[in-house]
């Protein structure tokens, strides 16, 4: 993919691609969304009937414009690193070589709707490094390089959610949605990567963790979320 291609040379090709779209719940909700904003304008309709249809092409624009720029999250998983973020027109997707992943920290995560509340962060502004959302079914938890560093350089608006670095080790604790497929496949995809790329221990570490199944009590997070620190059930770090 296009996106990808901007980091051939240092990630090497893609492998696979796993993407993280709402699902058909989320779909309808903009459905019935839209077919009620468009209702609505019928109760005062323009005098003209161009006048009277235009609110509802407008607004099924302006939802379909909200749905691409959600549906966007992709993992990539590429010959020496992998790409986390949204590739929706104009954005970049971060990118994280495998040397820059703490070995061990790679676990695929099942029952990924509960990641946020489990890390104490339900409620809070979104964090650029946790790309979890509200219909996010599986994905993989990982710790590696900062936001800023995996940006290479490029200011976004995204600068004000760069979290702090808050794993075990002093670094950053990453989030990448995998939807529905299976996060133990995206595992054993980085594994395969990883270990031919000459990071066997990164590789075999990921594979022997495997996959949790998230409680979404934050007591649990420190012992199911390799790297991340204990979280006390009001949601602050111990």
């Amino acid at each position: 993919m296009r996106k990808a291609r901007r980091h051939r040379e240092e990630l090497g090709e893609v492998i696979e691609v796993f993407a993280d779209r709402p699902g058909p719940k989320t779909v309808t909700g903009f459905v019935l969304g839209w077919m009620l904003f468009t209702v609505l304008t019928f109760i005062n309709p323009g005098e003209t009937p161009l006048l009277a249809v235009a609110p509802g092409i407008i607004f099924a624009v302006m939802f379909g414009l909200i749905l691409l720029y959600l549906s966007g999250e992709r993992l990539i998983v590429c010959e020496r690193g992998i790409l986390v973020g949204s590739v929706a027109p104009g954005i970049h997707p971060y990118a994280i070589p495998y040397q820059q992943i703490t070995p061990g920290s790679i676990v695929g995560v099942a029952g990924a709707n509960r990641y946020l509340k489990e890390v104490g962060l339900q409620g809070q502004i979104a964090q650029s490094t946790l790309r979890a959302s509200w219909w996010t079914k599986n994905g993989v938890h990982f710790v590696a390089c900062s936001a800023e560093d995996a940006r290479r350089g490029r200011r976004r608006v995204t600068l004000a959610l760069d979290p702090i670095p808050r794993s075990t080790d002093g670094r950053w604790i990453w989030f990448a949605g995998t939807g529905r497929q299976s996060a133990r496949s995206a595992v054993a995809a980085i594994a395969r990567a990883a270990s031919a790329a000459g990071y066997p221990q990164l590789a075999q570490a990921a594979l022997d963790r495997g996959v949790v199944e998230l409680t979404g009590n934050p007591e649990d997070a420190a012992r199911q979320l390799p790297g991340h620190p204990p979280v006390r059930g009001d949601g602050r770090s111990r």
